[in-house]
C-alpha cells in the first residue's frame, strides 16, 4: 500500500513539473523510484510509461503548437541508441546503475545551472541534432530522462513557450512508444507496473491540471533552479 501511494504522490508532482516546465518528470521520479521499487529496471519502465502519458495528455491538448518538422532526425537516432542502452542495461547490477544514474544526475544539473544560456544556440545545426538524438537517446534508454539535450535544441529554436512545451511532449511521447517496448522486450516489464501505472494516471491527471492552470503564473527558471539543486543532492545521495 506504501509503494502505491508514493507512486501517486510522486507523479503529482512530477507532472505538475512536466506540465509547467515542459520536462522534468524522469528526472524528479527517478530520484525516488529506485529506492523503494524492487528494481532499477521496473523503476525505469514506470517512469517512461508515466511519462509518456502525462506527455500524451498535454500533446493531444495543445496538438497545434507542435512542429514536427524538427523531430525526424533527432527522433531517429534517439531510438537507436536507447535501444543499444536498454541492452547494456541488462549486464549491470542496480547498484552500478544506481551509481552512474548520480553521476547522471548532478552533471545535468551543473549543466543547466551554468551553462545552458552559452551552449543553447549550438543546438540548431543539422550535424548536432544527430549528437542530441544519440546523448538523449542514452539517457532515455539507460535512465528515464531522455530530455535534457532536447529541451535545450528546442529553447534555441523555439520562441513561443507554448509550441517548446508542446513539442517536448510530442517527443517523449513518440520515444516512450520504443522505451517501452525496449524495456519490456530486455524484462523489465513485471506484472506490477500495471497496477502501479494506474494508480499513477490518476496522479498524472491531477497534477497536470493543476500544472496547466500554473502555466501562466509560475516562473519556469525559478522551478528549473529547485528542480536541479534537488538533483544534485539525490545524485549525492544515490553516489553515496
Amino acid at each position: 500500500m506504501l509503494t502505491y501511494l508514493l507512486v501517486f504522490l510522486l507523479t503529482v508532482v512530477a507532472s505538475f513539473i512536466q506540465r509547467v516546465s515542459g520536462f522534468g518528470f524522469g528526472i524528479f521520479v527517478m530520484m525516488f523510484f529506485p529506492f523503494f521499487l524492487p528494481s532499477y529496471g521496473e523503476s525505469v519502465m514506470l517512469s517512461g510509461l508515466l511519462a509518456g502519458s502525462t506527455a500524451l495528455m498535454i500533446a493531444v491538448k495543445n496538438w497545434k503548437y507542435i512542429r514536427w518538422q524538427m523531430m525526424g532526425r533527432v527522433v531517429f537516432f534517439n531510438v537507436l541508441f536507447s535501444f543499444l542502452a536498454t541492452e547494456y542495461m541488462r549486464s549491470m547490477s542496480n547498484n552500478s546503475l544506481k551509481q552512474c544514474l548520480g553521476v547522471m544526475l548532478i552533471l545535468i544539473a551543473l549543466y543547466f545551472l551554468f551553462f545552458q544560456a552559452k551552449m543553447g544556440r549550438i543546438f540548431k545545426s543539422k550535424p548536432a541534432q544527430i549528437v542530441i538524438g544519440s546523448v538523449s537517446g542514452i539517457m532515455g534508454g539507460m535512465f528515464a530522462m531522455p530530455g535534457p539535450p532536447i529541451v535545450l535544441y528546442c529553447i534555441s529554436s523555439l520562441e513561443d513557450k507554448r509550441e517548446y512545451v508542446t513539442t517536448l511532449q510530442a517527443f517523449s511521447v513518440i520515444l516512450n512508444v520504443f522505451y517501452t517496448l525496449f524495456r519490456t522486450h530486455a524484462g523489465f516489464y513485471s506484472s506490477d507496473i500495471g497496477f502501479w501505472w494506474l494508480v499513477g494516471l490518476s496522479g498524472a491527471i491531477i497534477g497536470s491540471s493543476v500544472g496547466s492552470h500554473c502555466f501562466e503564473l509560475i516562473s519556469n527558471r525559478t522551478l528549473k533552479y529547485i528542480v536541479y539543486v534537488m538533483m544534485i543532492v539525490s545524485g549525492l545521495v544515490a553516489i553515496i
